[in-house]
């Protein structure tokens, strides 16, 4: 235990030696940490000492760098704890990641770090706001667009780039608000057809075509603004105190004319490329904060790929709308004899003078001059070509001919498997947060799970089974139609099927000494609805081969028997894999999903894999179950053993701290975790992860299937 007393620089030298002994030497000592560290306050060394002590058991080089900065540090984060803590995590977070290098790199930046710190306690990051800004922009109009971190702001018509970070303003709301300001100008660009010209041709015409693009992008963002103003005047009213800039270029005389131009609403980017050529040399660019940058060459690029797909798939969707028509009309005439091909022609209806500023692209679809009602996908189709081009143009209206083109849900389905293939790549996984308690921090996004297919095996594996067990199934089946049928008596009620002796007694004791006889005296019986969810995760460890894989999978079988008469909701799950970047789960089968011959394959399929580890398959499970509405949720565990991998520092204490922390996480959702094992040893660890009273320890393989039904059935019951 450290002493209570402020450290000299001998006591603080000697403290350090103890943690940073691997890296010290004749030419490097810990007496210049030690001295600064001699200075500071008994509390900031008692913190600096058990930092050192934490980063040294992963890395001591890094530690010995810590010890250097940390005095500086202090200055840099105002001797705020909580801040410098921040920075400690990130640090050894940058080293879970890419190594010593980027983490002495966090470490000898403080001031930085410390910077970005207080500028994030009043500012907003872009991954919280993410889902928040992907909603609203969905709700406006135009195509559906993606949104993502960068060091600029600008679009190539199917991304919004953003900031990481926004701190400008003095409160969170502030600085939302601005990420919402940009949010709109970006996809004003795309609605209101910035884009919809190639810039790059127009702009080269110039002497000067930075200058050029400059100033057009101030021309463009004064009439954007006026269609923002018009669309969305509440949200334009909210943020005027934003656009200082903006309204002192509205007052200066020279662009007065500009404004005053384009406060018309049917102008277009064409009047701003107009406007452009009449004030190239009367006007210079200014630089309004909002507004980003235009990136032409990326668009062009997003742009060409976009309208080569959109051409393939328009003609692709008239074909089957004239192949329906073909049909319909071969019917009706009852004649197989070839019919003409169909003529298509689109036009676009003229907007009133107060619908400028509407969502709607009015057109008009027909088929052999009869006016067709397009599908909701042709309807998004049109909407992003006339974004792109401004018309649907002659050639898009001939429709594909047979075989010619394939429709996106005819694509080939990628390989899961593939992704394993040669070096390793994080391609559509997802990540999980791992517990490290020697920090007593999550690694953030250290688990990388991949949810891979069974393979179902077409055999005899269920029929033998319910063979085998003739006799409990049998059995399993009567115990469980009566759970189905149970009543539950309700005591107290004012009416009732009988009498509620403990009440009647009550009632006569009251009447004896001369109070007034309660009405609730009757017990009522009724059937309660079961309202529950379970989900099985199943360890699939190579420990399990053999004949404990066949007792894993003979149990599922009785319990998919059993839980098919109750009638409750439930899935099953598989897991394995091999370090925190192969970590794999197993549909055998999800929770709205029939028992079916598809199923029934799959858990005949369930073959042993790799190693067991438990934090990641835990999370991923409760993640599911929390999407799921019911009263009572339970996560039950099949497990042959403690959670492990190939790396040793998951096994022991390590992996089963994390997994107690997964199962904590667990409950906090309302789930209710239980664990089944055939580990002997498991009173060693699982009491300490599930709690004394959720696990059952089945000594006898044999009774695994038997024994899993019955402690389901306690559990529910």
């Amino acid at each position: 235990m450290q002493s209570q007393l402020k450290l000299n620089t001998e006591e603080m030298e000697e403290q350090l030696d103890k943690h940073l002994d691997p890296v010290l030497s004749f030419r490097r000592s810990a007496a210049l940490p030690a001295e600064k560290m001699a200075s500071l306050t008994i509390e900031q060394q008692q913190f600096g000492l058990h930092w050192v002590s934490v980063i040294a058991a992963t890395n001591a080089e890094m530690a010995y760098q810590f010890a250097a900065n940390y005095s500086n540090a202090i200055k840099d984060f105002k001797q705020n704890l909580e801040a410098l803590e921040s920075w400690i995590v990130e640090s050894m977070s940058a080293f879970d990641k890419k190594g010593l290098q980027l983490s002495m790199t966090v470490l000898h930046d403080s001031q930085k770090f410390a910077e970005n710190y207080f500028l994030k306690q009043r500012g907003v990051t872009l991954d919280e706001i993410k889902q928040i800004l992907a909603t609203f922009v969905c709700g406006l109009s135009g195509r559906p667009l993606k949104i993502e971190m960068a060091d600029r702001i600008y679009t190539d018509t199917e991304t919004l780039f953003l900031p990481n970070l926004i701190g400008d303003y003095d409160s969170k709301e502030e600085n939302f608000l601005y990420y919402k300001l940009l949010t709109v100008y970006l996809w004003a660009q795309n609605w209101y057809g910035t884009w919809r010209y190639d810039l790059d041709w127009t702009i080269q015409s110039y002497d000067d075509s930075k200058k050029a693009l400059l100033l057009f992008h101030n021309i463009e963002t004064i009439r954007l603004l006026q269609c923002v103003k018009y669309k969305l005047p509440g949200f334009y009213r909210q943020i005027t105190h934003f656009l200082d800039d903006y309204y002192q270029l509205q007052q200066s005389h020279h662009w007065q004319p500009v404004f005053f131009a384009l406060s018309n609403t049917n102008c277009t980017v064409e009047t701003s490329i107009n406007l452009l050529e009449q004030y190239y040399s009367l006007l210079d660019p200014v630089h309004l904060h909002f507004q980003g940058s235009l990136n032409t060459d990326e668009v062009e690029y997003i742009k060409s790929l976009r309208i080569i797909s959109e051409k393939k798939l328009f003609r692709n969707l008239l074909s089957k709308i004239s192949a329906e028509k073909k049909q319909k009309q071969k019917k009706k005439e009852n004649t197989n004899e070839q019919v003409a091909d169909s003529e298509f022609a689109i036009k676009k209806i003229p907007m009133l003078p107060e619908e400028q500023f509407t969502d709607a692209i009015n057109y008009e679809l027909s088929l052999d001059g009869q006016v067709i009602s397009p599908s909701v996908e042709m309807q998004s189709l049109i909407s992003s070509i006339y974004q792109d081009i401004g018309e649907i143009p002659e050639d898009y209206l001939a429709a594909a001919g047979p075989g010619q083109y394939i429709s996106e849900n005819d694509q080939a389905e990628d390989n899961g498997d593939d992704v394993w293939s040669g070096v390793y790549h994080e391609k559509d996984a997802s990540f999980y947060d791992e517990w490290d308690h020697i920090r007593q921090y999550y690694r953030k996004n250290w688990c990388v799970i991949r949810e891979v297919k069974v393979q179902g095996t077409d055999d005899d594996f269920i029929p033998k089974t319910l063979s085998k067990y003739k006799s409990i199934v049998k059995s399993l089946r009567r115990c469980f139609e009566e759970l189905k049928d149970e009543n539950k008596n309700f005591k107290r009620q004012t009416q009732g099927d009988e009498i509620d002796i403990d009440a009647a007694v009550e009632g006569y004791a009251d009447l004896s000494i001369g109070m007034e006889l309660s009405e609730q005296i009757f017990i009522r019986r009724q059937k309660e609805e079961r309202n529950i969810a379970v989900m099985f995760l199943v360890d699939m460890s190579g420990s399990t081969k053999g004949w404990i894989n066949c007792f894993e999978r003979e149990a599922l079988v009785l319990l998919c028997e059993s839980l098919e008469i109750l009638g409750d909701r439930y899935a099953i799950y598989g897991f394995s894999g091999t370090s925190r970047k192969r970590c794999e789960i197993y549909p055998i089968k999800h929770i709205y999903e029939d028992y079916n011959a598809e199923v029934k394959a799959r858990v005949s399929g369930i073959t042993a894999k790799d190693y067991t580890r438990m934090g990641f398959a835990i999370r991923h499970l409760s993640h599911l179950l929390d999407g799921v509405e019911a009263r009572t949720k339970l996560l039950i565990s099949l497990s042959d053993g403690k959670p492990e991998d190939y790396d040793s520092y998951y096994r022991g204490e390590y992996g089963i701290e994390d997994t107690r922390k997964a199962l904590f996480e667990a409950k906090r959702r309302n789930i209710h975790p239980y664990c089944i094992t055939i580990d002997k040893e498991a009173g060693d660890y699982l009491p300490h992860m599930y709690g004394a009273a959720n696990y059952a320890l089945i000594e006898d393989i044999n009774q695994l299937p038997r024994k899993v039904t019955d402690i389901y059935r306690k559990l529910t019951t």
